[in-house]
């Protein structure tokens, strides 16, 4: 509904880089419009998005800093009942109305259209995780936290580097949305691991 208020080039700005993590650069070229211009429309965006957030829902942490414990201790939970196949662990950590978005890129397995609801959600990724292995999950894969768009997340590894991104928008004790990058075009930006923390 907020994204509603916002003028179309606004939200394609706002999504392109904030959600999908665009450059500027990327953006400028899709919208036609200069790469300041663009850096204003999502920062217009940003600010008119952060103004009409729900009391009670999770503010934005600053890029630079780390994870809140609560928000750790959801993701944790989270993946925990996913890789599990947990399915009633995983419906519970979810709002009724969640909805996920996965960006592949054509280049990697990824849902076509945004999947919403919890049942579906949780379903989604079960299956994801467990029937589609080497896919979505391997052994040798690891997580790690970080800030994601300014939103708490989750970073999957391989030993070959990063293969995906998810950030969560949280809301309370539930997950309300969740936004996965798998397109390996937008995970070569991102520093390696270092093997120090993250959840087990």
């Amino acid at each position: 509904m907020i994204l509603d208020q916002l003028s179309p080039l606004e939200r394609a700005a706002f999504l392109l880089h904030d959600v999908f993590d665009f450059s500027f650069g990327e953006v400028a070229t899709a919208l036609e419009r200069s790469e300041a211009a663009c850096r204003q429309l999502a920062a217009h965006a940003r600010a008119h998005v952060r103004a009409a957030r729900p009391r009670g829902a999770t503010p934005p942490p600053a890029r630079s800093g780390g994870i809140d414990a609560k928000h750790a201790q959801l993701m944790s939970a989270f993946a925990a009942a996913t890789q599990s196949g947990d399915l009633n662990a995983l419906t519970q950590l979810l709002a009724s109305d969640v909805r996920v978005v996965t960006d592949g890129g054509g280049k990697v397995r990824a849902a076509l259209n945004v999947i919403d609801g919890a049942d579906r959600v949780a379903q989604f990724l079960v299956d994801a995780t467990r029937k589609c292995p080497g896919a979505w999950w391997r052994e040798d894969f690891t997580l790690r936290f970080a800030t994601i768009n300014g939103l708490p997340g989750l970073i999957v590894d391989a030993p070959e580097g990063p293969v995906q991104t998810a950030a969560f928008e949280i809301e309370g004790d539930v997950i309300r949305a969740l936004y996965v990058v798998r397109n390996p075009d937008k995970l070569r930006h991102l520093p390696p691991a270092r093997h120090e923390s993250g959840p087990e």
